[in-house]
């Protein structure tokens, strides 16, 4: 289930959001098509009249809903990153006493929705998305790190201080980064970029995370 915040920047990026259940559909469709399109073509080469004829819509249905293709990758991005988020929520309910094994069972999450959906990992945190939209707390990883730190500071009891949201942010920053370098370098050397990702985002978080 979305949360407020996901809810929030999907108002902000689309045009006006379904109230019936037609609408809702027409929104998935649209958003379904995109996906699907960037899992064969280039950005550039993909067109709201593409989309929307690929989702089997007049193009002013797709207006109806959203202004531009740029908005429609970001909405797919906030839907895949939110779809991950309920996966670890769901990892979270039985998760493992020791936080930094916490941290490889999100990572092992990650690998197997990417591995389960080869779109997830190019979409989740697009290349395309604009990071900051009207107001920079909007930032599509600062979402993710509040929503990261607040399962583990509730699994681990952990109080957060001053630099904890501030850790968890250069935590998903730079596993961020280092997961998309493992979309491009070769397979062979996935799993290295991926337990260096573990690496960095367990040093960055061991201060906020261990109790003293």
């Amino acid at each position: 289930m979305q949360d407020d915040h996901t809810n929030s920047r999907l108002a902000l990026l689309m045009r006006r959001q379904p109230v019936q259940a037609r609408g809702a559909a027409t929104v998935t469709a649209i958003l379904d098509a995109c996906q699907a399109l960037l899992n064969e073509r280039d950005y550039d080469s993909i067109t709201t009249a593409r989309i929307a004829e690929s989702a089997g819509i007049p193009i002013g249905s797709f207006y109806q809903y959203f202004p531009d293709k740029r908005s429609v990758v970001r909405a797919l991005a906030l839907r895949c990153t939110d779809k991950f988020l309920t996966e670890v929520e769901e990892y979270f309910a039985a998760a493992p006493d020791d936080w930094r094994q916490a941290v490889a069972g999100v990572l092992a999450v990650h690998e197997r929705m990417r591995k389960q959906d080869a779109n997830f990992g190019r979409v989740r945190f697009a290349e395309v998305l604009d990071n900051h939209l009207e107001d920079p707390e909007s930032d599509h990883r600062r979402m993710v790190a509040d929503r990261l730190g607040a399962m583990f500071a509730t699994r681990y009891k952990v109080r957060k201080g001053a630099g904890y949201r501030l850790a968890f942010l250069a935590a998903v920053e730079s596993g961020g980064s280092l997961l998309q370098m493992a979309d491009r370098v070769p397979s062979r050397q996935r799993r290295q970029v991926v337990a260096t990702a573990q690496e960095v985002i367990t040093t960055l978080l061991a201060k906020a995370l261990e109790k003293s």
